[in-house]
């Protein structure tokens, strides 16, 4: 599916718990506000079999969209796009236009005297080497630049692991791509009820939900005893105003259906 994404996150800090990963919610945030599905997310290790078996994983599920993040940098474990060239059997060779946003970042970082040299190393060229076919995305933060790749009707969109990085490149670069596969417009809405016990509330969701067909209730609970739940209700269609309709009726029913059915906790 087109508008499926899968994302994948490598790199050994978020699994050894070194590194607590708050990148994966900003992003989803950005996708589901396009309306795209994320279908799943998967987390491995800087190993390049596992990014690449990662990667088939994804695609196999249907996802039209898969975005690695993290392992371009210029260390021996960025393993990022090795894995993707594994994935798809592509080698792995220099790209000059990716080469040329390298020397330009590492150029403008030590002319400001935020390094001491702005040679390409050996180092810093690995950041340019791609999988064949692959084009750089232009990352004005840092020094790696984010890549895309497209095969087999899946696009593949990397990503620095470094926040600053990784926003700039999204919100620069990677939503002009994505604008392009947008079906359909998104809705949202949380609301919270005054209840303890989640399962005396599931019923009601239950009948919400087929009463609002196309709608999406998710709750998100509170340790036992502690006053309130939050519902999330969600709902994709084709008219903005028409999603934001169901969406109000369903908070609407929910609410209306809690006060007639159950005593305030």
């Amino acid at each position: 599916m087109a508008n499926s994404v899968g994302l994948l996150v490598a790199g050994n800090e978020i699994l050894d718990g070194v590194v607590l990963d708050t990148n994966s919610q900003w992003v989803i945030n950005r996708l589901k506000a396009l309306s795209f599905d994320v279908k799943e997310e998967m987390t491995v290790r800087d190993d390049i079999a596992e990014i690449s078996k990662a990667i088939h994983r994804i695609a196999e599920d249907g996802c039209g969209i898969i975005i690695p993040r993290g392992g371009l940098g210029p260390t021996h474990d960025d393993m990022t796009l090795k894995g993707v060239a594994e994935a798809f059997s592509l080698p792995m060779e220099l790209n000059e236009e990716a080469l040329a946003i390298v020397t330009r970042q590492y150029a403008g970082l030590h002319s400001r005297g935020i390094i001491e040299s702005g040679e390409i190393t050996e180092p810093r060229r690995k950041m340019a080497v791609f999988p064949r076919g692959a084009r750089p995305l232009d990352n004005r933060v840092g020094g790696a630049p984010g890549v895309l790749l497209e095969s087999g009707g899946i696009m593949i969109i990397s990503l620095p692991g470094v926040p600053t990085e990784l926003y700039w490149i999204f919100d620069n670069q990677v939503l002009l791509l994505l604008e392009s596969r947008v079906e359909g417009v998104f809705a949202e809405k949380i609301i919270n009820l005054p209840l303890r016990d989640e399962s005396t509330l599931a019923p009601i969701i239950d009948e919400v939900m087929r009463r609002s067909p196309g709608v999406y209730i998710k709750s998100m609970v509170r340790p036992y005893g502690e006053s309130g739940i939050r519902l999330w209700i969600s709902a994709r269609g084709d008219s903005k105003p028409e999603v934001e309709g169901r969406v109000s009726v369903a908070a609407d029913l929910l609410e209306e259906l809690t006060r007639k059915r159950l005593p305030r906790g």
